[in-house]
C-alpha cells in the first residue's frame, strides 16, 4: 500500500461526540482551507526529520505527540486507552472533543501501551515493525504478508476521509467504506458506536475471518460476522453466580468484529483452557478475561 504524506492518526483520535452524525474529518484533520495552518502542524518543507517532511522521527511519534499519555494536543490518549476531557474540551466546537464525554472514558478502540489502568496483553503494532496479519492472502490461522508495515496510517488518513474515523479509503490494497454514525447522545467513549459495515477495516487484511465456513478452501470454520444478532443472545451481557458481569457491544444489532475485539489493543487475560488458545496464543484483542465475550452471547 503506498503511503501518501502520511501522518497518522487512530481509530478514535479526533472523531467526536457532538451532535448528529460524526464528522469524518475531525480538528486539523481534512477540511483544509486555501491557506491552512494545518500542514505546519505536521510537516516540515526544508527541516523535517523523517520521510514524507515528516517533523517527526516516525508516523507513530508524531500521532503520539498530540495522541500520546503525555501529549496535550488532542483529548484521546491512545496509548492508554482513554479520553482527556481537560485537554481541550472548553469550547466543545467538536474539533478536539466535546464536553458530553465523560472524563477517563475508555476509548472505542483500547489502547497500545495500557487498557482501563492494565498493561495491554495484544495489540496491533502501530510502530511499522509490523508487516504480516493472521489470514492475510490465506487461511485463518495463518499468517500471511500486508502490503506495508502497520503504522498509524495503515487505517487512518490524517489528510481526512468520508469514512467514519478517518479510516483510509484503502487499506492493503483493498477498497474500504465505513457509515457515519450518529454519536450525538453518547456518554461514555466506549459506548458502542461502530458502523454495521465497520468489519470491512478488519477484512481488508484479515479477509478469511469475515466468512463462517470453508472460505475459499479452508478447512477451519469461524464465528459469524456482518450479521444481525439473534434474539436469544440480546442482550449480549451475562452476570454469573458470583456477581460478574461480562458484556459486548453490538453496531446497529449487529455482529462486527469490534463487538468481540479492541483493534487498538486489549488488557485481557488469559488462564485455564483460554490460556494459548488461538493461532496467537495471547489474548487475541478480546475485550474480556478468558474469552468471557463468548458468554455474553451465548449464557451458558
Amino acid at each position: 500500500m503506498k503511503k501518501l504524506l502520511l501522518v497518522s492518526l487512530l481509530v478514535l483520535a479526533m472523531m467526536l461526540f457532538v451532535g448528529g452524525v460524526a464528522s469524518a474529518n475531525g480538528g486539523p484533520h481534512g477540511d483544509y482551507t486555501a491557506t491552512t495552518d494545518a500542514c505546519a502542524g505536521c510537516h516540515r518543507a526544508h527541516t523535517a526529520t523523517s520521510n514524507n517532511l515528516l517533523m517527526a522521527d516516525s508516523t507513530y511519534d508524531l500521532c503520539v505527540s498530540c495522541h500520546g499519555s503525555s501529549a496535550t494536543g488532542a483529548n484521546t490518549n491512545v496509548d492508554d486507552g482513554f479520553y482527556l476531557s481537560t485537554r481541550d474540551d472548553a469550547s466543545g466546537d467538536g474539533n478536539h472533543g466535546a464536553a458530553n464525554t465523560a472524563d477517563n472514558a475508555p476509548l472505542l478502540g483500547g489502547g497500545f501501551v495500557n487498557y482501563k489502568g492494565a498493561a495491554v496483553s495484544s495489540t496491533h503494532d502501530p510502530t511499522g515493525a509490523t508487516d504480516q496479519a493472521w489470514g492475510a492472502g490465506g487461511l485463518r490461522g495463518q499468517l500471511g504478508a500486508i502490503s506495508d508495515a502497520l503504522d498509524c496510517a495503515s487505517c487512518h488518513d490524517p489528510h481526512g476521509s468520508p469514512n467514519y474515523r478517518i479510516i483510509k479509503e484503502e487499506i492493503n490494497g483493498f477498497t474500504v467504506s465505513v457509515s457515519q454514525v450518529d454519536e450525538g447522545a453518547s456518554k461514555d467513549y466506549d459506548d458502542q458506536h461502530w458502523a454495521s459495515d465497520q468489519s470491512n477495516v478488519c477484512g481488508a487484511c484479515h479477509d478469511p475471518y469475515q466468512h463462517a465456513a470453508a472460505y475459499p478452501a479452508d478447512p477451519t470454520f469461524t464465528h459469524p460476522v456482518d450479521q444481525t444478532n439473534k434474539a436469544e443472545y440480546n442482550p449480549p451481557t451475562f452476570t454469573d453466580g458470583n456477581g460478574d458481569t461480562v458484556s459486548v457491544p453490538l453496531a446497529s444489532d449487529y455482529i462486527v468484529c469490534q463487538t468481540c475485539h479492541l483493534p487498538h489493543g486489549a488488557s485481557a487475560t488469559m488462564s485455564g483452557y483460554a490460556d494459548g488458545a488461538g493461532p496467537a496464543a495471547d489474548s487475541a484483542l478480546l475485550r474480556e478475561n478468558n474469552r468471557g465475550v463468548c458468554q455474553a452471547c451465548h449464557k451458558k
